[in-house]
């Protein structure tokens, strides 16, 4: 029975925290005061316990009044490894980061550089060669090299007599990079369309890629600004040179074609079209005044005009010429462009009959350019209305990128003068669109 007792207060001694008493001695009663069995249940402490007042207090960690603070533990770099001199080695080689700002960057080219294999011996020396070979890259304000010992990661037993460490080493470069000014944006300018040059035609399709017969389609818009400088011979005018008139006259086209005949060695390209055009006036016009007669260009404010034609081109050393012919109502164009070709100036100043129109169902043309870029044409047209009163011949050139003009140059002559106009032309091929 006493055995028994002894046991079961050694149980509830452990539930309860308590120390379990020693056995009781030989002959003693389980039942006198100094028992366990005699003793209030408690219950083990709880972790929602308030401390007792009565508990001994914590020992103090503040060091003493006038006593030196305590050093603190050195840490190794977080996720590098334990840090080691970078002038020891020899160390086996491991691997190799680049940081900037405290981010892991990487860069295959800047890896290559290094010396470092994976395993292999790395030494004092190959880290400065490293060192040097990333600055000569030119592409790092600063580069600073750090040394770790890879935790887990043994040397080979070939190098365990040789290798100051025991584990492989990383190396860490942190660099600061130069900062790269961004490139500005390149304005790529598509080709032009060699189908024609600015009102005359070429048998040329599209830009030039498909010399096989074949249909092409354009749409042209030239403007025609005002008159920059001219000069006439007639004595009742009232000045013999004119600055400066605004013209305003815009000319908007459909060029539809069929080449017919491909270019060869010794033989031209040819074709056949037919253009539509919208033509009309934005500004009113110039005028001519005399003490006695007010004429001005009256022209309808919008007229339709259109033509045929035939043209054959060869290309001569790089220089496309071409020539052709125009039959329909673009021979109506010439008094559009001065007030010298009007029915009044012709009446008044040459003596022609009333009502004599400056016009023509007749034009032969030529014109030839050259492609110093694929967007840069430079080159010339001319465009002869035969029979038209005041035997009028248009000459347009495309040289205004040449001159460091934003707008190309036209020469429009008459008898009895000239005027040299300015003007703005774009050509926008359709089909075939390459």
């Amino acid at each position: 029975m006493g055995l028994t007792a002894a046991a079961l207060v050694a149980a509830l001694s452990v539930c309860a925290g308590a120390q379990i008493p020693p056995p009781a001695a030989p002959g003693q009663s389980a039942n006198s005061a100094s028992s366990p069995l005699n003793q209030p249940f408690a219950f083990a402490p709880s972790p929602f316990d308030a401390p007792s007042s009565t508990a001994a207090p914590a020992a103090s960690t503040a060091p003493a009044p006038g006593a030196p603070p305590p050093a603190a533990a050195a840490a190794p770099a977080v996720g590098y490894g334990q840090p080691l001199s970078i002038t020891g080695g020899p160390w086996v080689f491991g691997e190799a980061l680049f940081t900037s700002g405290g981010k892991i960057i990487g860069d295959y080219a800047w890896r290559d550089k290094l010396r470092g294999i994976k395993d292999q011996l790395y030494t004092a020396a190959d880290l400065a060669e490293d060192l040097a070979a990333l600055k000569a890259l030119n592409a790092f304000d600063r580069v600073t090299p750090a040394v770790y010992a890879i935790a887990n990661s043994p040397v080979p037993p070939q190098f365990a007599a040789v290798a100051v460490s025991t584990t492989e080493i990383r190396v860490v470069f942190d660099v600061a990079l130069k900062p790269v000014a961004k490139p500005k944006p390149t304005i790529v300018t598509p080709p032009v369309a060699v189908s024609g040059l600015i009102l005359t035609p070429t048998a040329y399709r599209g830009l030039g890629h498909y010399n096989t017969p074949g249909l092409g389609l354009d749409f042209n818009a030239a403007y025609y600004i005002g008159r920059l400088y001219g000069k006439n011979s007639y004595s009742q005018a009232p000045a013999q040179t004119n600055y400066l008139d605004r013209i305003g006259l815009w000319l908007l086209e459909a060029d539809g074609k069929m080449q017919i005949q491909s270019e060869t060695d010794w033989r031209p390209a040819m074709a056949v079209g037919a253009q539509g055009i919208l033509m009309f006036h934005d500004a009113p016009q110039p005028n001519v005044n005399t003490p006695t007669v007010q004429t001005t260009v009256s022209q309808q404010a919008v007229q339709e005009l259109g033509d045929a034609y035939v043209v054959a081109s060869k290309e001569f050393h790089k220089v496309r010429t071409s020539a052709g012919i125009m039959e329909g109502t673009i021979g109506d164009l010439p008094e559009n462009l001065t007030e010298f070709l009007t029915p009044e100036d012709l009446q008044y100043y040459k003596g022609a009959p009333p009502g004599t129109m400056s016009q023509t169902r007749t034009v032969p043309f030529m014109n030839m350019f050259y492609l110093v870029k694929p967007d840069y044409p430079i080159g010339f047209e001319i465009m002869k209305f035969s029979g038209a009163a005041g035997s009028p011949t248009l000459i347009n050139m495309k040289v205004g990128r040449a001159l460091k003009l934003n707008f190309d140059l036209g020469l429009l002559t008459f008898q009895g003068g000239y005027d040299l106009l300015g003007l703005i032309q774009f050509r926008f091929n359709e089909f075939p669109n390459r």
